[in-house]
């Protein structure tokens, strides 16, 4: 049965909502995951190289970020179940396909790119799901264990590799995702909305400036930080590492982003502090990983991983939660705006990066990574001032 979530604030579930929320991300997150952590077998199955492996990274991106874009308030008005049962249908069936049809790059893109759908309905409704579904102190940790969901993904990808890729391959893996989207399914509750006043249009969220400032930073923040997940096994394997090291290592970093995002959550709800200067901090501290990661060594990557996932991406949930701090009344339309400059930033970094590796090695793509990293973090400044002005 349908649980609803009553409008008292302090009588309000957090786990059922929190975790149904942290499920849909899991199972849509996984699989971009999957096509990073087992990235050196899949190249090889289908005889591709790092520019199409950027090239199917973007495309998704793309995807998402239209998608996003057109139904992020959707949940806003008619409710966050309806919506996130739709995503998790539409990511069960991608991930079916994936591990069934997906015997060609062309096969694949669309498999990913249909997964990439079901990522743009279900992000900003998780998020109205929160705003709407707990308790305004508990907001902070229940963005961050949502926002868990991610290096979750990260972690299960990565110890796939020597678990699931052993038995099954990688097209297995892919199937147990499909698996997984079934009690999730089931876990999302039913969350009253409020749907009596007149929500803002698509044009009227962009065309706020502090908005569009947040949106711009948040693009920049994460076009470095997502090469990560697509390209980090393939530098420690070129490092010396095995295949299954190199896992390991993309399942250790989630294991340590998992830790860093939910203490950021953990103080949101207990200090009040400037949430975007924490992520400008975050950024600049993270950007020291990517010169780590040029130097190319083993331990150079395995300290620049632990770093780089458990400083410079821990920053999402706190960034969310701000931006839902700044509009309560619309959480989804707001998150979306942010989320789809994000997907646009995050759509030209895997293509370019990978352009970059095959042109001039890896050492040369990881320093613009740097370079970019650090630009978010001063356009994470300039947000910061146009939240306290308005």
């Amino acid at each position: 049965m349908s649980e609803n979530v009553r409008t008292d604030p302090h009588a309000r579930p957090f786990w059922r909502p929190t975790g149904a929320a942290a499920a849909a991300i899991t199972v849509v997150a996984l699989p971009g995951f999957l096509i990073g952590a087992f990235a050196p077998e899949i190249k090889d199955d289908l005889s591709f190289g790092d520019t199409e492996l950027g090239a199917l990274l973007t495309f998704g991106y793309l995807v998402s970020s239209i998608v996003m874009s057109v139904a992020g308030g959707v949940a806003d008005k008619r409710g966050p179940q309806l919506i996130l049962r739709f995503g998790v249908i539409i990511a069960a069936i991608a991930a079916l396909l994936t591990g069934v049809v997906s015997n060609t790059y062309f096969l694949l893109l669309l498999c990913i790119g249909l997964n990439r759908v079901a990522e743009g309905v279900i992000q900003p409704a998780t998020n109205t799901l929160i705003s709407t579904g707990v308790a305004p102190d508990r907001q902070g940790i229940a963005m961050a264990l949502k926002q868990s969901a991610v290096p979750f993904s990260t972690a299960m990808a990565g110890f796939a590799v020597p678990t699931l890729g052993i038995i099954f391959g990688w097209r297995g893996a892919f199937l147990v995702v499909a698996f997984l989207a079934i009690p999730t399914w089931f876990a999302i509750p039913k969350v009253t909305v409020l749907n009596t006043k007149k929500f803002p249009s698509r044009r009227e969220m962009w065309g706020s400036r502090h908005l569009q400032i947040i949106a711009i930073a948040g693009a920049f923040s994460a076009a470095a930080v997502v090469t990560v997940s697509g390209f980090l096994t393939t530098s420690a394997k070129n490092a010396g590492y095995s295949e299954s090291s190199a896992g390991l290592i993309l399942g250790l970093g989630g294991i340590v982003m998992i830790a860093s995002r939910l203490g950021w959550g953990y103080l949101a709800d207990r200090f009040q502090f400037d949430r975007f200067k924490a992520v400008a901090m975050s950024l600049l501290l993270g950007s020291i990983s990517f010169i780590l990661f040029s130097v190319g060594s083993k331990e150079t990557i395995l300290l620049g991983a632990l770093l780089v996932f458990g400083i410079g991406w821990s920053w999402p949930g706190l960034l969310l939660l701000g931006v839902i701090e700044q509009h309560p009344e619309e959480p989804g339309a707001a998150t979306a705006t942010l989320q789809t400059s994000i997907r646009l930033g995050a759509m030209f970094a895997p293509i370019g990066f990978g352009l970059i590796a095959d042109s001039f090695g890896y050492g040369t793509a990881w320093i613009c990574s740097f370079g970019v990293t650090l630009l978010g973090s001063v356009l994470m400044l300039f947000a910061s001032k146009a939240t306290q002005k308005r």
